[in-house]
């Protein structure tokens, strides 16, 4: 044997020796002489391990070799070295040709297998197919024996013998080889693979030869043995030799339907098919989104099975789309050169490569992977250009880096990185800044010679635009304070607090940069609490530094003390804090950790009037320390903690722990601010509001199945028995719920009874506490005593019907399939949750047996199969009977009002017709409608639909210009006359639609106040806008003047109500408008002039004669007053209008002594003196004889008394009588006013007031009346 071979050539060349020697022996026992068997085994070899110079001798004629080739051993190794010479392909497919498919040894390299027998090796195929795949590969395939291949110095070759002229075995199937050769490379373990190797001997009974390339970094396994051995071994050793790698292959988030597959199964056949595990991330969590989405595809494995499975996942991708999504990773400060000034570079990528989509990260993004997605080919070239692109504006770039403080960094990156950005499209150049917490405060600025200086200039500019300066909190202390750190943390604390950093950023226009409450209280150095000041100015920022000394110098050291006490008790301090504020002027703040906080704020005039510096900080200490020794006053005498401690399960402490709130609430323990702190031995930690009541556990001090509860005894003592409540309710329902039941299923009906995705086991687990454990052929349930007995029986119920399961196939018209499948499904899965069945419809990925476009297939229990089917043919035939269509468009303008408000017409519309009505996008002049359902249905919702739309177009929207001083005129008293308008013209100002019109007027101060909108009925709009246009035509012609009317009779000429005036107004089609208050006599007509003039002479007609009548009080309280007989009879006979043009005020009436004894009282006033004044008007004919009435009248008057009856009040109902009707009898008869004490008033006087002859006659006639109902 040559000893330039490679070490897995040479173990493939003993085994060919032993495979030689088998072949002899078994030649030997068939009788076949040795010299015309086959004399050697012939070892064809791709072995490029000959040293250069190497010349491969001539092949015999292998032409000859097309049923004669002997027992052969074939092995395909690396690739060829450059000097060796390669047989022709022809003669290698000639050969490969004439091999069986068994008794054939492979050396498969790691590339081959790699790129060539993936998938093959992986399922540790045996069927000798690797051989077809070199052959397809055109890989060179030689005979490798020594009489062909002599070593390197040796003889002349023997002279080939010539195959195929003896009687032996005519074909490969005539001798069947015992043994077989498998040569495996694998990347090398990092562990020693002995007793592996020997494990995997064992158990296939191969025989496992290793050697290791360290070099290399691949170990070479040869395997012979049988070829079920071979096979055997050839797996394991793949499986459990070959390190476990994990390759993520991003894959266009598009695609990810097409790899997962129906339920998954495109990643079961993958895995099935290669033993790799495959993991694919849900569709929330797509990397990137837009066209650059991916989706991640983990594979795990072997390096042979990843492989395979990486190329049938891209395989599998491509069935969806060819589109790919690259990125390509390049330098950070390449980017902006790529981009290039003003984006030159850019678009000069773009235009390269235009079915390529690019994207360049900005200059904060975290990743600094360019974007590249589009066609495979493409995205690759472009990949290849940017790789390219980078190298070329790298090496033709330099870098400057300049020195800029630390805190001005973030003036240069602006905000969101905006001042990058424009640093870069202005010069081309990249700026790269420091990380925060880096120390450097170099800015390194890259890009070309001729750009560089720009760009530097840009960066000190940016950096210099604002102002900065540091204010150090500390510092404020003074050097004579002992513990600076503490001074700036209380001080900062309680700026924070009061809100005094706001006060100073806004006067000044600055920012303050301080340090958050949760850092100054971390803070361990007083140089993380240095206050950083910005502004636009120098003079902003000198400003605010100045008020922060000011401020800081106001609250030196002495005026803070605190002290700190345990969480639970802070609550207990809250009571005081307001009231120490307003007494003592020192402000508390409580932590809900157990600090406390006293600040004295001044304005304390026992202690600001102390005009001596030291005597004041002595008073401030003392105020301070009296507040702290008043607030542990209050805790000492408070109800001191206790410590509890019970034992709770660890399994039960998260829980517990995450629901603390409520446990608090439940044992009453949550009053107030941290009442109780717990501490739960195995939490070690419980994320928590600031008050947490959850601390880290001890491990020192609580063992892990422990509660500590420190707080008040009563609270602790509630807590820890809620605590061992619900540990025994846990124990007690774990008990309940240990039932269990197991039910023998048959193995075939295993699947269903789980159902499609585990469907059937969650409706038998909806409301029940129950778990369902499913094996190979039994099912577990365990739960309580009465959810396990229901679930068996339903699973058992469920077995004996898929016991009597069926199937049967149906025939429906397929474009019927979706009105039988429902909305969502929900018609197919009614009918399967009613008969328990399955119905199938044709789908082009299903695994079950194919179906026909009209073929629906049903399975489960006979009887429910048949009623399905007869219910679905049923649904058929309905929808054939309403399955009529017609497809036509309505202007897309006219679509609202087709669908009405929140879809009520559209929907009136189905229901009336019984249609189903499908709408199309509203993205174009018209929309498409499809009606579907009976042929008169369809008509009628047609016809429907049609005469909304011709509505709509036979409504016109219109405008009119009419000046705004018109407006008032049209609208009328509260919009009646432009309703009027409306209704002349044949509308309905109510109405919409047909028939309708409205008018809009412009609001007070709109920009186009002269615009009147008319919209409605088209020809209802037109005779609007012509009387509209009429009437303002009209009013641009009209008149006003103005006639003197006697302010004195204008409530005359007005009429009660208005009267008189609406009917001029109205008869005269004129505006009549009197003057509103004064003196002002003239009365102002507007119209045409005719008309103005016959309203003026309307006017002047009601104008009334007058005449004065002077009368004494008494006889105006007599017989005067709107409601008075004598007013009332002038106006009815005479026609004569009397009113009031004066009256004296009369002087008040003697106060009445409700305890009189007397049973009769008269009440009299003196009006000597007093008198009114009565205007009379009426015509001039009947004024005279109105006059000589009233005249008469007054002669008669007889002097009125106020008198008083004492009546018991039992006997007042008598009084007035049934319904009024008596006291009604009294005042007629008498004309006195009679008045009675109102229901439930004790008073007995009755009031009676007129003539004194009328009152006595009205006292009889009330004696009288109480007497004939005693």
């Amino acid at each position: 044997m040559s000893t330039h071979l490679s070490p897995a050539a040479q173990f493939a060349a003993a085994a060919a020796a032993e495979a030689e020697a088998e072949a002899r022996a078994l030649t030997e026992a068939s009788d076949v002489p040795v010299d015309e068997a086959v004399p050697t085994t012939p070892f064809l070899a791709i072995c490029p391990a000959a040293p250069p110079g190497y010349v491969a001798p001539e092949f015999p004629a292998l032409e000859t070799l097309d049923e004669s080739l002997p027992e052969a051993t074939i092995c395909v190794c690396p690739p060829a070295h450059p000097a060796y010479v390669r047989p022709e392909a022809e003669e290698v497919t000639a050969v490969t040709a004439s091999i069986g498919d068994e008794n054939v040894a492979r050396h498969v390299s790691a590339a081959a297998m790699f790129e060539t027998a993936a998938v093959d090796s992986a399922v540790g195929s045996d069927d000798g197919n690797d051989v077809a795949v070199v052959v397809e590969r055109k890989k060179v395939v030689d005979l490798a024996d020594q009489e062909l291949f002599p070593a390197l110095g040796g003889s002349s070759a023997k002279a080939p013998v010539a195959w195929g002229k003896s009687a032996g075995p005519r074909s490969i199937g005539d001798v069947k080889l015992k043994r077989a050769t498998e040569v495996v490379d694998l990347p090398m373990m990092q562990e020693s693979v002995g007793q592996a190797v020997i494990k995997i001997v064992e158990r296939s009974g191969a025989r496992i030869d290793v050697s290791h390339n360290a070099v290399l970094a691949t170990s070479t396994y040869v395997i012979s043995g049988t070829p079920d051995a071979v096979a055997k071994a050839k797996r394991e050793v793949i499986t459990k030799l070959s390190p476990r790698v994990t390759q993520v292959v991003a894959v266009p988030a598009e695609a990810r339907s097409s790899v997962v597959g129906v339920r998954g199964r495109g990643l079961q056949t993958i895995q099935t098919k290669t033993g790799a595990v495959l993991s694919v991330a849900r569709d929330g969590d797509a990397f990137d989104s837009g066209e650059f989405a991916t989706i991640d595809v983990s594979v795990s494995g072997d390096a042979v099975s990843v492989a395979a499975a990486v190329a049938m996942v891209e395989a599998a991708a491509d069935k969806r789309t060819t589109r790919r999504v690259a990125f390509e990773t390049v330098p950070r400060d390449a980017h902006a050169l790529l981009v290039g000034k003003g984006g030159a570079g850019l678009r000069a990528l773009q235009a390269a490569h235009p079915g390529v989509t690019l994207r360049i990260p900005g200059p904060l993004d975290a990743s600094v992977a360019i974007g590249v997605a589009g066609e495979r080919a493409a995205v690759q070239a472009a990949c290849a250009h940017i790789r390219e692109a980078t190298n070329m504006v790298m090496s033709g770039s330099q870098v400057l880096s300049v020195a800029v403080a630390k805190r001005q960094h973030r003036f240069v990156v602006g905000d969101k990185g905006s001042g990058l950005r424009d640093i870069a499209l202005a010069t081309g150049c990249s700026v790269m800044v420091p990380a925060p917490r880096a120390a450097s405060d170099q800015i390194s600025v890259r890009g070309s010679p001729a750009d560089l200086p720009h760009a530097v200039q840009m960066v000190l500019e940016r950096a210099a635009s604002l102002a900065i300066d540091t204010f150090d909190p500390a510092l404020a202390a003074g050097p004579a304070y002992g513990r600076p750190l503490l001074y700036a943390q209380r001080a900062l604390r309680y700026f924070h607090d009061r809100a005094r950093f706001r006060r100073i950023e806004s006067e000044f226009g600055a920012v303050l940069r301080v340090a958050t409450p949760a850092a100054i209280a971390a803070a361990t150095d007083a140089a993380q609490l240095v206050i950083e000041i910005t502004a636009p100015t120098p003079a902003a920022v000198a400003g605010a530094h100045a008020a922060l000394t000011s401020l800081f110098a106001a609250f030196p050291p002495h005026h803070f003390n605190g002290i700190d006490v345990e969480p639970h008790q802070v609550s207990m301090l809250a009571e005081s804090v307001g009231r120490l504020q307003t007494v003592r002027s020192v402000y508390t703040l409580l932590s809900p950790t157990g600090g406390v906080l006293v600040v004295y704020e001044g304005f304390n005039p026992d202690v600001d009037r102390i005009p001596d510096a030291g005597e004041r900080e002595r008073k401030t200490r003392e105020l301070l320390r009296q507040t702290l020794e008043e607030f542990r006053s209050t805790l000492a005498v408070a109800e001191q903690p206790v410590t509890l401690v019970t034992q709770v399960p660890v399994a039960q402490q998260a829980a517990m722990a995450a629901g603390l709130e409520s446990l608090l609430k439940a044992a009453s323990a949550n009053e107030g601010a941290s009442r109780v702190v717990l501490r739960f031995g195995s939490v070690a930690s419980v994320e928590a509001p600031a008050n947490s009541r959850v601390t880290p556990k001890k491990d020192d001090v609580l063992a892990a199945d422990s509660v500590e509860v420190r707080g008040p005894a009563d609270a602790a003592a509630r807590v820890v028995s809620e605590l061992e409540r619900r540990v025994a309710q846990a124990a007690a329902n774990l008990a309940l719920r240990s039932f269990r039941n197991d039910i023998a299923v048959p193995q075939g009906l295993v699947a269903r009874v789980v159902g499609r995705g585990g469907e059937t086991l969650k409706k038998l687990r909806a409301g029940r506490e129950v778990t369902i454990d499913v094996g190979d052929s039994s099912v577990r349930i365990v739960g309580t005593r009465a959810d396990v007995d229901a679930v068996s029986a339903e699973i058992s119920a469920l077995i004996e019907r898929l016991a009597d399961e069926t199937s049967e196939t149906i025939t429906v018209l397929a474009e019927l399939h979706r009105a039988l499948i429902g909305s969502g499904g929900k018609f197919v899965k009614r009918l399967g949750d009613k008969y328990h069945v399955r119905i199938q419809f044709p789908k082009h990925d299903s695994d079950d047996e194919p179906l026909g476009a009209d073929e629906i297939r049903i399975r489960g229990g006979r009887s429910g199969v048949a009623a399905a089917k007869s219910e679905l043919l049923e649904l058929a035939a309905y929808e054939i009977e309403h399955g009529h269509t017609v497809k036509f468009t309505v202007p897309a303008d006219c679509l609202p009002h087709v669908v009405g408000r929140a879809g009520s017409r559209i929907g009136e519309i189905k229901d009336a017709s019984d249609t189903r009505i499908d709408l199309g996008d509203n993205t174009g002049s018209t929309v498409d409608v499809t009606i579907v359902g009976t042929r008169a249905g369809v008509a009628q919702a047609r016809a429907a639909i049609e005469a909304v739309v011709a509505e709509q177009q036979a409504q016109a929207d219109e405008v009119v210009i009419v000046p705004v001083k018109h407006h008032r005129y049209l609208i009328g008293a509260g919009g009646t006359r432009v309703r009027e308008l409306v209704t002349q013209a044949g509308g309905d100002p109510d109405a919409t639609g047909a028939g309708s019109c409205r008018v809009q007027f412009p609001r007070n101060g709109s920009t186009d106040s002269e615009s009147v909108r008319l919209k409605g009925d088209r020809a209802i709009v037109e005779a609007v806008r012509q009387r509209i246009e009429e009437l303002v035509a009209e009013r641009e012609r009209q008149v006003t003047v103005s006639v003197s009317i006697p302010v004195s009779q204008h409530a005359f000429v007005i009429g009660r109500g208005g009267s008189h005036l609406k009917q001029l107004q109205e008869t005269h089609d004129v505006e009549i408008n009197f003057p509103r208050r004064g003196n002002e006599s003239n009365v102002k007509i507007s119209g045409l002039p005719d008309n103005c003039e016959a309203a003026s002479a309307a006017l002047l007609a009601l104008v009334r004669e007058e005449t004065k009548i002077s009368v004494t009080l008494a006889q105006h309280q007599r017989l005067g007053g709107r409601t008075s007989a004598l007013w009332r009879r002038m106006r009815s006979e005479f026609g004569v209008q009397v009113d009031a043009a004066h009256v004296d005020r009369a002087p008040a009436k003697p106060a009445f002594d409700e305890d009189s004894v007397d049973d009769l009282v008269y009440l009299t006033v003196a009006l000597d003196g007093l008198s009114a004044e009565w205007i009379l008007r009426g015509e001039a004919s009947k004024l005279p004889a109105a006059v000589d009435a009233v005249n008469l009248a007054l002669a008669d008057t007889v002097e009125s008394v106020d008198a008083r009856l004492r009546v018991d009040p039992r006997s007042h109902r008598h009084i007035i009588g049934k319904q009024g009707a008596m006291i009604a009898k009294i005042r007629d008869a008498t004309t006195c006013d009679v008045s009675v004490p109102a229901r439930g008033s004790q008073s007995p006087w009755v009031s009676i007031t007129g003539p004194r002859n009328e009152v006595d006659r009205a006292i009889e006639m009330i004696n009288e009346a109480i007497e004939e109902r005693a």
